[in-house]
């Protein structure tokens, strides 16, 4: 097999784009495949899927590869400039990669592997040979995926609670999926209006489909759940529930030792 076919193959490329050559650079540890597109290829008008959309151009485009036998391997192509009837010009989309990232697909889901793994964006980018910024547009990418994934996601058990930051009295409301392990959504603040803004990051039928909700016994966080989270219990952790019973158990020794009646106490 010619190393263009490989190539060709590994990337899972087809029409109009093929491998026209491979550069083996051993002094610099560097592959470069070249990939070439068909002219002459019709592309479609996204904004009106009816209409031709005119090629304004080419530009050459670079993308970092997994590394083929340790040697560092990029993929270099023309890429055609599009106009559509709008009058918006943009790259063509490529097959290997995200418009626009610098990184192949491939590329990218090794790096969000290491990123599981790693301490710090530094130390991946390090180990990889690839600067912050790269692998920082890795994250946000990954977030914007997961979190498109995630208006689709069923969610049974949340958690609710409260984080302070810095110093003094600053609270974030933080929204948790109980049942994956994993924080769903963080805002400033500890008011009804934050937890009810913390809860809106649910659409309507996730939020319909909540069965419980646990949190302490702070007020703002009960009438929210109770207004937005319709077909929930809300459960208190055994941490505060433990905390108010102690306290009333206190109060009413000291209202013994005091010669005074205690009082009736309801939890």
């Amino acid at each position: 097999m010619k190393d263009t076919q490989l190539y060709e193959q590994l990337l899972g490329l087809s029409k109009p784009w093929s491998v026209s050559r491979v550069e083996v650079d051993l002094e610099h540890n560097r592959v470069t495949v070249h990939v070439q597109c068909k002219r002459g290829v019709v592309w479609g008008d996204p904004e009106t899927g009816c209409d031709r959309a005119h090629v304004h151009g080419w530009v050459q485009r670079e993308w970092r590869h997994l590394d083929t036998c340790q040697l560092e391997t990029r993929i270099v192509a023309e890429v055609p400039r599009l106009k559509y009837k709008s009058g918006r010009v943009e790259n063509a989309a490529v097959p290997w990669s995200e418009r626009y990232s610098r990184i192949t697909l491939m590329m990218e889901a090794f790096v969000v592997r290491l990123l599981q793994a790693a301490s710090n964006v530094s130390r991946v980018a390090s180990l990889i040979n690839l600067d912050w910024h790269t692998v920082n547009d890795v994250i946000k990418r990954a977030v914007e995926r997961g979190l498109e994934r995630r208006a689709e996601e069923p969610v049974r058990e949340l958690g609710l609670d409260e984080k302070s930051f810095a110093r003094g009295h600053n609270y974030a409301s933080v929204l948790t999926d109980v049942g994956g392990s994993r924080v769903l959504e963080v805002t400033p603040g500890r008011k009804l209006e934050d937890a009810q803004r913390v809860l809106s990051s649910l659409n309507a039928e996730q939020r319909a489909g909540v069965s419980a909700i646990a949190m302490d016994m702070w007020p703002a966080y009960m009438s929210a759940a109770r207004t937005m989270l319709a077909n929930a219990d809300i459960v208190h952790d055994k941490f505060h529930v433990s905390k108010y019973l102690n306290d009333a158990v206190d109060r009413c020794a000291g209202a013994s030792t005091s010669g005074c009646a205690p009082r009736e106490i309801y939890l």
